[in-house]
């Protein structure tokens, strides 16, 4: 809060507006106190002098350390906070590290005052854990913690321990986590038996090669591939998750993908590339890899909302050539973005996809060289609604070729909307070139934006 904020709060308490804050129910203040970083709470001592030593009995800490120039400051402030009301039980205890502190202490002693503070907030049955205190080791309480609701860790170390029980772990993020193998972090999933929500962004080095991802209760998950180095023909991601709603993968370099149960599958934000990188081409002679590509597709089929990257359609139309593609039966809103010149992947993939009705796509440009979209027959596109080219429109020879592909191929499109590039004297000519263009659908209105 800044100087004149402070000023504006300070009137508004001492006369004229009445501060919002303080007109709420107490139960209410707690809980907006408690969804604020600790510095905030600590502020309203400036604001109100009765609130001097409220921060104390806030049942959450929420501290960036970045605010503090001593690394013992840091420590005495969070033990007098773990000091005060050390009977209560707390809701959250969410740290930030600053690096920069890291001249001035030890890695074990920085690695003490962690575990410590963590044993502490477990006993007092913390509801939502969030950590960054760099790379350092959990300890083992932590994976007993039967309160702890949320679980959200970055930079950590976890070891490999014979059982974890987090019975109440529903949301848990993992961001540059190590593991002391493939096994430690199955038995992170499986000891969070109730768990909807996981993130996870893979450190170069998680020392985890095969990544099997089994839950019954998982809802939501969102996975940003390893980083790693070298070769990675060895790396593997395997999907068991029946009740799956959500799907986000965004990895280059992992090989395969193996995916055993998405039957619940609504959206899926797709970005693989199966190791096909840094200029290796899929081979039409292994027949292997086809088939893992081919069972993955048919393992994201059942999704009815698709975003897909340009790296991944690409992928597949090389890989039709040797497997079919798989029907996306209720596929019905699909995203592309496209950065290079291969328009003639996206019919390909849209036949696939029976009940599409609404598409949007975007290009970084329409390639001018090099460019194209196979000649048909092209199947029609029967259940095609609404489409949406968000690129700029010049009207290039291959703009106008995708464009009279789904003008003439789609029966019940209702509204095709084009961002129209405005160069001088060219605005009237592509107008008249779409007019000309045979359309399937008399409904079928063009929208310029």
């Amino acid at each position: 809060m800044d100087e004149e904020g402070r000023q504006r709060v300070r009137a508004n308490a001492s006369g004229g507006e009445v501060d919002w804050l303080r007109t709420l129910p107490e139960a209410l203040q707690w809980h907006v106190l408690l969804n604020l970083p600790t510095k905030d709470v600590v502020k309203t001592s400036l604001v109100y002098s009765k609130w001097r030593h409220l921060w104390r009995y806030v049942p959450g800490l929420d501290l960036d350390c970045r605010n503090f120039k001593e690394y013992n400051d840091v420590v005495s402030f969070i033990d007098k906070f773990l000091s005060f009301n050390s009977e209560s039980s707390l809701k959250k205890f969410k740290l930030r590290y600053n690096c920069v502190l890291d001249r001035q202490v030890t890695k074990e002693t920085k690695t003490a005052n962690l575990m410590r503070w963590i044993n502490n907030v477990v006993d007092r049955k913390v509801q939502h854990l969030d950590v960054w205190w760099g790379e350092v080791d959990m300890p083992p309480t932590l994976y007993k913690c039967e309160s702890l609701v949320s679980l959200k860790l970055a930079d950590a170390i976890l070891p490999n321990l014979e059982s974890v029980s987090l019975p109440s772990v529903k949301v848990l993020d993992l961001v540059f986590v190590k593991f002391a193998n493939d096994l430690a972090f199955e038995r992170l999933i499986s000891g969070c038996i109730v768990l909807e929500s996981l993130t996870l962004h893979r450190n170069e080095n998680d020392n985890v090669i095969v990544l099997n991802v089994s839950s019954k209760s998982l809802l939501s998950f969102c996975y940003n591939g390893s980083t790693k180095k070298g070769p990675h023909d060895d790396l593997v991601v395997s999907i068991d998750t029946p009740k799956l709603e959500e799907l986000q993968l965004s990895d280059h370099l992992t090989a395969s993908f193996i995916i055993a149960n998405l039957s619940s599958l609504v959206e899926a934000d797709i970005d693989v590339q199966f190791n096909f990188c840094f200029g290796k081409k899929f081979d039409p002679l292994d027949l292997p890899k086809g088939k893992m590509i081919s069972n993955f597709l048919v393992g994201i089929s059942n999704a009815k909302n698709m975003i897909m990257s340009p790296t991944t359609l690409e992928v597949i139309y090389d890989a039709s050539r040797c497997e079919p593609l798989p029907l996306f039966a209720n596929l019905s809103s699909l995203s592309v973005h496209f950065d290079d010149n291969n328009w003639e992947i996206l019919p390909n993939f849209m036949e696939s996809c029976p009940n599409l009705s609404y598409l949007v796509v975007e290009s970084t440009t329409f390639s001018k060289e090099g460019a194209s979209i196979v000649t048909g027959p092209w199947c029609r596109l029967s259940s095609l609604e609404y489409v949406e080219i968000i690129s700029p429109f010049e009207g290039d020879a291959i703009e106008m070729k995708f464009v009279s592909y789904l003008l003439e191929n789609s029966p019940c499109l209702k509204k095709l909307t084009l961002s129209l590039e405005k160069y001088a004297g060219k605005e009237s000519s592509i107008l008249r070139e779409l007019l000309n263009i045979p359309r399937c659908s008399s409904s079928c209105q063009v929208v310029f934006i």
